[in-house]
This record gives C-alpha cells, structure tokens and sequence, in this order.
C-alpha cells in the first residue's frame, strides 16, 4: 500500500535495499512549489566527509528533437525534465542530445554526448539509432536504457525500457485459459507486427495446452478484410446450412407448429452452427480494429459465445464507442500512477502527452533510484538486471541479462465508459522479493491544487494536437502499416 500524501507537489521516491539485505526505507521528497532546473543546467552537491563522492552523475538522453518525430522526442524529454526535478539529487545532470530522428543523427549525437563523459545513456526512441550507437557505447563501456519496440537491438549493454508484444499476449492467452476458454483463434495483419503476434500468440497457447484451432492473415487494408473474416468463421458453410435449415422448414407448411417455432428462432440468425474456436486474437487497433471488429459481428463470431483478445494496441478510449468489442479482454500495464501521471503532464504543459513520455520518466527514475545511496555511480548491467525488479509508473519491470524487460500487467475488460481490471496486475515478481520502488503516488491526489510552475520545463515544444502515433505500446504504428519494430 502506497504511503499517503494529499498535495499535486509531492512526488516520492522510496529507498528499499534488495531483498534480505536489511536496509530501512527513506523517503526523498522535493517540493514541487519551485522550479525545476532547465535539462542541460549543471548542479552540484558538496563532497560528503571523505571527499570521494561524484559531485556530479551525467546522464545523456537521446531523443528526435526535431524532424518528423520532433514533437514526441520534446515530450519525452518534458518526462525526463520531470523526473530529474522529482528526483531531488542535486548530483544529477541531464545531457540531451537530437537524434534527428535518423542513424547518422544518433551517431552525431552519440559522439557529441561522449566527449561529456556521460555515466548511462537514455535513448535512442527508435531500433535504427540504437543499432547505430551500439558499438559506440560498448566501446565506451557505457550502458544504455533504451526505448525501442524491437527486442533484436537488446543485449551487450541495450537494455530495453518499452511495452513487449510477448507480455501483452502471454498475460492475456494464460488468463483466457485459466477461465476455461480451450480452443483458440487469431486474425493477424500481413505485417511484421502480425507475423510476430501470431507466433507469440500459437507458443503461448501450446504452452497452455490448449487447441489452435483457427488463424487467418487480413491485408493491412480496411477494404480487403471481408475474405478472411468470412474464412475464419466458415461462413459460407455455415450459411449453407441455414438456407437449407429454412428451405426444410418452410416445406413442412404453416400447419406444422413446431417447424414455425424453429423459423421463429431463426429469423434473427444469418447462419447455424458456431465457429470452431470460443476465443478469437484481434492485434490490432485504432480505426483498423474498429473496421476488422465491425465484420467480425456482421459474419456471425457472436461476442456472447467467443471471447474477443487484443494487444496493449486496445488500450485506447475510442473502444468505448465500439459496442461489438465490448466483453473483450487486454492486458496492459496497470492505469493508477499513469493516468496520474498524465494528467500532471497536461496541467504542465498544457498539451496532451503520448503514453510513450511515462518511458521516460521511468528511466531516468530508475537512473536516481541506483544512485541514491552510492557515492559513485553504478549503472553496471548487475544493478540494472536486479532481479527483484522495480516499481515505477506503469507498474513492476525488471531487466534480463539479454537486455530485454519484464513487466507486470493487469488484464482488463472493455466497457462502454471504462476498462475494468479483472485481474490486477501482479506487486512483485517473486513472492518473497519486493521491486524497487521509482515512484509512489497518493491514491487520494488532489488534482485541484493549482498548476505547478515549471516555467523552464514548458518552454519546450509543444505537442501537436494529433500526433500521428495513436497506439500507446508501438508509438509508430499506423492504422493501415502494423510494423514490429521501432
């Protein structure tokens, strides 16, 4: 249970010692009535007694500052901005560098970030720029906390901070078996990202030891989905068998009172028979889900009888407003600190920010929760793999030593004004292991207490109103273009 506080201003950072080494808890508390320090401004703390202590942790952060992506990489270095004025080490400096954007930017930024000695790098946001700065930092010896959907960049010091389709899919088939639902189906985009789900989606339900029933490609065009739908749900062989149901029936005259009653019943049905599978896989989202969903219940899966999957993808308020996806099951991180998070955003900057920007934050939380206690910085891949884990705004995560990330996720259940957590997301990893905590946040935050002045903070760019990038856990997904790696 998160300690309570009732003030917009008080962000927390708890101190716990891995488990079984004894350390008490503290709390860091930094007033948000001041300004936070601007991202490049340099700050220093006196050497403690001994005089060995840094008097300054460096951490470069590189983002697409300008280009196409100019506007996500701003707000994810707001998020950061924030985290470093929360973190309340007056050791730390944020070093921000522009990517651009493109390989040849990041190894430019790379380069120009280096020569400031830098202790961890945040970043890069997409897979080419962190492929591009690999061997640079392994050269340097430099560990990085990443941002990228594809999990091939990992490894040899890339250490992954995103939302992986693997967890998403494993947390949502394992819960779907556990309520008895035994035979499965998926529908899955021509795309990188499709082919990827559907493998994902067939180890987990081998795993779980239940059938794989039916599986269907649909082009990554909302004009050519009718085929494979009506494939998946054998339509057709179902329709033949009403049609001919009907011809029967209407033979047998209007004396027969039974064969009146069975027409009765089947003047609302366009087929007989189900499908051959009681849960169905959607990896999809945005206005290609609402499309692919609509002929899901035109061609007769009937949502009561088969249960409706998606992806992190789902996490998207517009499925309020799509009756047919109602009852369908996601799982994704928990909401509670986020939406928070969110709003404390927009009261800042006065713009909408990309779930993307909670990454950010969590970073560079994770960067002062290492160091808290240490005269010097240890962002070595032994403190980075902990294997109790962290807590921060999207919930629990730990690293693997190959680089990858594990988080704990809720599973919820599409309303028409909410998604409801049917099994909540898990507190700890291993039971007798307890995460660091990054952040804590009161459960009874008063949002009305006034706007914070982050005046430095704010002046940075803006978000658009619309920037392109709908999805929450692929910010560069497109309705019409699914694509695996970022």
């Amino acid at each position: 249970m998160v300690s309570l506080v009732k003030n917009i201003g008080l962000f927390i950072f708890t101190v716990l010692g891995l488990s079984g080494c004894g350390v008490e808890t503290s709390y860091m508390i930094r007033d948000m009535a001041a300004i936070p320090p601007s991202p490049t401004e340099k700050v220093f703390q006196e050497d403690d007694d001994d005089g060995l202590a840094r008097q300054e942790i460096r951490l470069g952060i590189l983002l697409p500052l300008s280009g196409p992506d100019g506007a996500i990489g701003n707000a994810l270095l707001n998020a950061a901005t924030l985290a470093m004025f929360d973190a309340k080490d007056q050791r730390l400096a944020l070093l921000p560098y522009d990517t651009m954007g493109t390989e040849e930017g990041a190894v430019t930024a790379m380069t120009a970030v280096l020569l400031q000695k830098p202790d961890l790098i945040i970043g890069p946001l997409f897979s080419h720029a962190i492929t591009a700065i690999k061997p640079m930092a392994m050269e340097a010896e430099i560990n990085v906390i990443g941002f990228s959907s594809d999990y091939t960049v990992a490894g040899n010091g890339v250490f992954l901070l995103n939302f992986p389709l693997e967890e998403q899919i494993e947390r949502v088939i394992r819960y779907t078996s556990d309520q008895g639902y035994a035979r499965f189906a998926a529908l899955v985009p021509e795309t990188t990202y499709g082919t990827r789900a559907l493998k994902i989606f067939g180890n987990n339900v081998v795993q779980q030891q239940r059938d794989l029933a039916a599986v269907e490609y649909y082009p990554a065009d909302s004009t050519k989905l009718v085929n494979p739908v009506k494939s998946i749900a054998k339509y057709k062989e179902r329709r033949r068998r009403y049609t001919r149901e009907i011809d029967f029936l209407e033979k047998l005259g209007e004396d027969d009172d039974l064969a009146q009653e069975m027409l009765e019943e089947l003047k609302n049905s366009e087929t007989i028979g189900d499908v051959a599978f009681d849960a169905i896989l959607l990896p999809e989202g945005g206005a290609m889900l609402t499309t692919l969903a609509a002929w899901v219940s035109y061609y007769e899966i009937d949502p009561t009888k088969v249960k409706l999957l998606g992806t992190g993808l789902w996490d998207d308020e517009m499925l309020y407003l799509e009756p047919q996806l109602h009852g369908g099951w996601f799982a994704a991180p928990d909401h509670e600190y986020s939406t928070i998070f969110l709003q404390r955003y927009r009261q800042i900057y006065g713009e909408q920010s990309p779930r993307l920007t909670t990454l950010a934050y969590d970073a560079v939380a994770l960067a002062a929760t290492l160091v808290r206690q240490s005269k010097f910085p240890d962002f070595s891949a032994r403190q980075i793999t902990n294997e109790n884990g962290f807590s921060g705004i999207e919930g629990i995560f730990r690293f693997s030593e190959e680089g990858l990330i594990e988080r704990g996720l809720a599973v919820y259940e599409v309303g028409s004004n909410e998604f409801t957590i049917i099994d909540p997301a898990p507190k700890n990893f291993i039971k007798r292991d307890v995460p660091e905590p990054l952040m804590t946040f009161d459960e009874e935050f008063n949002l009305e207490s006034g706007p914070e002045d982050h005046s430095e903070a704010a002046a940075l760019a803006p978000l658009p109103a619309n920037d392109g990038r709908p999805f929450p856990y692929n910010p560069v997904q497109k309705d019409s273009v699914n694509t695996y790696d970022q």
